[in-house]
């Protein structure tokens, strides 16, 4: 009986260190998911901007930016802002 490890020793620590750490990071992401803060100052307007998704190109692509960053800029967002008050204004005018 040897006291030194052999290869086979160093193959199974190896793979157990892999394991605890794909484990340790798939609890990370299920945990974080649990704890979300509380919703982005700009959610309302964007819920509101994907409404008017199918109508303006620009709208849908910020609808995609945001879903993918979580985040827009104070300057996007005004940006929306307008851009949702042009198509609401449209879509009253051909109301009328």
């Amino acid at each position: 009986m040897s006291s030194t490890p052999t290869l086979r020793d160093f193959l199974i620590a190896a793979g157990v260190a892999i394991v605890v750490a794909v484990a340790i990071r798939v609890w990370r992401a299920r945990s974080a998911g649990r704890r979300q803060g509380p919703p982005h100052v700009h959610d309302v307007l964007m819920k509101r901007a994907e409404a008017y998704a199918s109508e303006s190109p620009f709208l849908a692509h910020l609808c995609r930016q945001y879903r993918t960053n979580g985040h827009l800029s104070d300057r996007q967002a005004k940006t929306v802002a307008k851009a949702i008050a042009r198509l609401e204004s449209e879509r009253r005018g051909a109301a009328k």
